[in-house]
């Protein structure tokens, strides 16, 4: 896909970080864009910037949804349905980050980064699906993270619900790829003005080590529209480079284990160590 004009995309997670800017390079190159996040008032703003981009000929529609409600959804699907006529583009960007050690890790807070950044997606996609059958084609994107390639310390519910992203987009392209529908995968690393790594710098007072780094959010965006325009199975985005780390993790498990724990253990230990933010909406990579 690379003709973006009248096409329609739905953005969830697009209140804030990644999604204000995957939204905003979607509405810059002319497709017509749904927003989707709880905050009706958050969504309204977001919705009011795009509206300024120059030489935009794109339809903002802002569709307030709690993406763990399977009736939000079926609202949501049949809104823009109805307000378009089409659904092109699919964005599952919602999520919610959990670093804590596992063993003080509540129930309901696995269920909840699990709904949130797993299951809605899968809810979403489900429900997505038979329109872009019916229109002959369509493209998922669903945001994953370093983390769902290598399981990270302190973040395991997190970790298991990034890596169930990635198994997922290879189900559809496996499932979809005689019917004119595709996915791709996008696995940011610890991303600035993205929301969960925003905070986990405020909560710590400290970024990354240089050795696991970090990316940016309009990076991140850059890569949703480069997956769905080349087809992209998965784009892996940070600085320094990390897919020769996962290479050697799959050839040498040991090693490559013992690489990534003493690059981001001690960093992800202290943020395990500060009290999670109250407002658990934070929007994750």
């Amino acid at each position: 896909m690379r003709d973006w004009q009248g096409r329609v995309a739905i953005v969830t997670g697009a209140s804030g970080g990644i999604g204000v800017y995957v939204a905003r390079v979607l509405v810059e190159r002319g497709a017509n864009v749904v927003l989707v996040a709880r905050s009706a008032d958050k969504l309204a703003t977001v919705a009011t910037e795009l509206s300024k981009l120059t030489d935009s000929k794109s339809r903002v529609l802002v569709v307030p949804t709690d993406v763990t409600s399977l009736p939000d959804l079926e609202r949501l699907v049949s809104r823009t349905h109805v307000e378009f006529g089409q659904i092109d583009v699919l964005v599952n960007n919602a999520g919610i980050d959990g670093y804590c050690p596992f063993e003080k890790i509540s129930h309901e807070r696995i269920s909840s980064i699990v709904d949130v950044n797993l299951t809605s997606a899968m809810h979403l996609t489900r429900l997505v699906i038979p329109h872009m059958l019916k229109q002959g084609g369509g493209h998922v994107v669903n945001m994953s993270s370093t983390a769902g390639q290598v399981g990270p310390a302190f973040g395991a519910a997190y970790g298991v619900t990034k890596a169930g992203l990635i198994a997922f987009t290879e189900s559809l392209r496996a499932e979809y790829a005689d019917r004119w529908i595709s996915a791709s995968v996008i696995c940011p690393g610890f991303t600035n003005d993205g929301g969960i790594y925003e905070e986990m710098k405020r909560r710590t007072g400290r970024g990354t080590p240089a050795t696991v780094g970090y990316t940016t959010a309009k990076a991140v965006a850059k890569a949703v529209i480069k997956a769905i325009e080349q087809d992209k199975p998965e784009l892996i985005v940070n600085t320094p480079p990390m897919r020769p780390i996962f290479v050697l993790k799959a050839i040498w498990p040991t090693l490559g284990n013992w690489i990534v724990r003493q690059a981001s253990r001690r960093f992800l230990k202290k943020i395990a160590s500060q009290p999670e933010p109250s407002d658990s909406s934070v929007k994750a990579a």
